[in-house]
């Protein structure tokens, strides 16, 4: 059984994504931790009937055992972008002292002093060259080895030719890890906002150009965005070759095609998405900055990060073709696990007691608390480990509720129409019974919007396709305009050809908005994903929905979520936020607090990892039976008795069965036949 287990514990790729301050370092250092199973100790309960706990105890059984256990090698996405800049300054230049400046020429490219658009870059009068200079001129280990080894024209081929390379295993893994570490801390120290602003724009500028230097993005090619995931590949293949067993964590990405990236290159690839509440992401951002900054000028540092985030959270670029670009939103969406903890709400006593930090916000941690009080399994530790043994042992416990009901409301989006972005939903009684199945698409007897073509309206084919609205034969524009002619104009100079066979729809809301100079969500085809479910038991005659819960792939919008509140929902399951002030506004206004739904963000598997991870490879019972040879021995004399109730025969079977030659007998008899 070892060998047949050997692929799923001796190599697992894991890609942490998340927000800034959710807690992907956090996962990353547990999972790193060789000490991880020292933790699970205090979270045993032996006498319990409890299934959720009984489950918590199958799994914790099992990574305490010797040879289940394996702490992951971190790889920081952060310190392959300073290889990388390293790398390239090294190459470009013939000393030490040349390389050193070109280092900080490309650490200041964007920084200005007389652009307020750029003040949050390093600026080259800022003092920050200085003390970058000072650091590397008495930093030993960065630039011997690299001058000396990777003196290919890329670094992709260099990394090629070190795949088994002791060598470099020791150089980085050690050494540059090292003076990545220092350097960092040193960037933090000068303004923890130019540091992440500075990692942001090199990972930008690799994936766009290929380069850490920065260019006229217009030149971006499609043929460079896997540079990072590239060298994180020869990374992890050199560990590998270096190393009995290959556990690798990635802290942590952000663009979903090098997220896609990995999927596509390891079957042994799984994403872990990191959430805490809004409340509690900025605390923790607040904590890391205490005693670095000024406590003024530590809040214009939080805001400029939150800033910052929020920018490569939703991805707008990315959206818009500018596929270098970091979206995490997207991310998040195609992650396979997701984690929610809280450390505030698990020890709130102390976090009120001890924390210097947290003593000067009561009233902060009172809201916080507030929040997400509902939530009853909002430890780290307890996730971490049963995504590890489901890894290693697939199907060693059975799925949540809420991922049973999580995973019908995943594959129900499949079914969705919609252009823009599939969202399913599931609504179910109080003990978790789906009694509903819905996802955004239009209302019945319309064409769904990925089936109609721009192509076809415009030229008049398939009219029964389209609105009179949109044929315009009835209404029209403040100028006198109809969508026809307007959508028409829009398509003049459009070559069908770009499109390689695609078919060529069009999103009417997206069109209708920017004819009307508007951002009205009113106006889309389409039904929400979590009001065609609660729609559907309506038409088809079924239950109430009171005390009842909503499981959505998204998260429900305003609209949705007075529905929701409306039909007595007690609690809605998301995956990812979505745009809006619903919980503000809607969810959280209420009369009397205790009728407020709760939202909760999704813990647990979902999608094909789901099935990766519930699947067992044989069942648990006949598993059993092999490994320790488990299963009831044959009582021969019962046996003979149900076949004759004669004793006489039945003494005469018995001799014959323990005959050594009786089957041998048996076997020619049957030949002879």
């Amino acid at each position: 059984m070892k060998k047949l287990y050997s692929l799923r514990k001796d190599f697992t790729i894991i890609g942490i994504t998340g927000k800034i301050g959710a807690g992907c370092s956090e996962v990353a250092k547990l999972l790193s931790s060789e000490n991880f199973t020292n933790s699970l100790e205090s979270l045993l309960v032996e006498k319990t009937s409890n299934t959720d706990q009984l489950k918590l105890n199958v799994c914790i059984n099992y990574l305490k055992h010797e040879d289940n256990w394996r702490s992951f090698k971190i790889i920081d996405y952060k310190n392959v972008l300073l290889f990388h800049l390293f790398y390239e300054a090294i190459h470009k230049t013939k000393t030490k002292e040349e390389s050193i400046e070109e280092i900080i020429k490309i650490i200041h490219q964007n920084g200005t002093s007389h652009k307020i658009d750029f003040k949050n870059r390093f600026d080259i009068n800022d003092g920050s060259a200085e003390k970058i200079r000072d650091f590397l001129e008495k930093e030993p280990d960065w630039y011997d080895y690299q001058n000396e080894s990777l003196t290919c024209d890329s670094l992709f081929e260099c990394l090629k030719d070190k795949k088994s390379c002791k060598k470099f295993h020791s150089y980085f893994f050690n050494k540059f890890e090292n003076t990545a570490s220092e350097f960092y801390s040193l960037l933090n120290k000068i303004d923890v906002t130019k540091r992440t602003r500075l990692t942001h724009d090199l990972a930008n500028n690799l994936r766009a150009f290929g380069s850490v230097d920065s260019n006229d993005f217009s030149n971006a090619k499609m043929e460079n965005i896997y540079t990072i995931a590239e060298t994180i590949n020869r990374l992890i293949k050199n560990w590998k070759s270096n190393n009995e067993y290959t556990k690798i964590v990635i802290d942590s990405l952000k663009n979903s095609l090098e997220l896609m990236y990995f999927k596509e290159k390891y079957s042994a690839f799984y994403t872990i998405s990191t959430n805490k509440s809004e409340l509690e992401r900025k605390f923790y951002l607040r904590s890391k900055l205490q005693g670095i900054y000024f406590d003024d000028y530590k809040e214009s540092i939080l805001t400029d990060m939150l800033v910052l985030n929020d920018a490569e959270y939703k991805g707008g670029e990315v959206n818009k073709g500018e596929f270098y670009s970091p979206d995490i939103e997207n991310c998040i969406q195609k992650s396979d696990y997701h984690i929610f903890y809280s450390k505030l709400i698990l020890g709130k006593a102390e976090a009120k007691g001890k924390n210097q930090v947290l003593d000067k916000q009561n009233e902060n941690i009172d809201k916080i608390i507030n929040e997400i009080e509902n939530y009853d399994k909002l430890s780290l530790i307890p996730q971490v480990a049963k995504l590890i043994a489901l890894i290693h042992q697939p199907g060693i416990i059975t799925p949540t509720a809420f991922e049973r009901s999580m995973q019908v409301a995943f594959n129900a989006k499949a079914n969705s129409g919609c252009i823009s972005r599939q969202v399913g939903a599931v609504v179910t009684d109080e003990s978790y019974s789906i009694k509903s199945v819905g996802w955004n698409d239009i209302p019945r007897f319309q064409v769904p919007c990925n089936l109609r073509s721009a192509n076809d309206l415009i030229n008049g084919k398939n009219s029964d396709h389209f609105s009179d609205f949109e044929k315009g034969e009835d209404g029209a524009y403040a100028d006198n305009e109809t969508f026809k002619t307007k959508i028409t104009k829009e398509f003049d100079d459009f070559d069908v050809n770009n499109l390689g066979g695609r078919h060529c729809s069009f999103c009417f809301k997206t069109y209708h908005n920017a004819f009307e100079g508007e951002k009205n969500q009113v106006h889309t085809r389409s039904l929400h994903a979590e009001e065609n479910a609660m729609l559907q038991i309506s038409k088809y005659g079924g239950q109430g929905l009171k005390n009842g819960n909503l499981f959505t792939t998204a998260s429900p919008c305003e609209l949705c979520s007075k529905k929701a509140f409306q039909l007595g929902i007690n609690n809605i399951f998301y995956i990812d936020p979505y745009p809006g002030i619903a919980t503000k506004h809607i969810l959280k206004n209420s009369k009397k607090i205790e009728m407020r739904p709760n939202l909760f963000m999704f813990q647990g598997a979902v999608g094909k990892t789901f099935h990766k991870l519930y699947d067992p490879f044989i069942s648990n019972k006949d598993e059993l039976a092999i490994r320790a040879n488990i299963k009831p021995k044959e009582n021969i004399k019962l046996k003979i008795k149900s076949i004759t109730k004669d004793e006489e025969e039945g003494e005469l079977i018995l001799k014959l069965m323990k005959d050594p030659d009786f089957k041998e007998k048996i076997m020619k008899i049957k030949d002879e036949k």
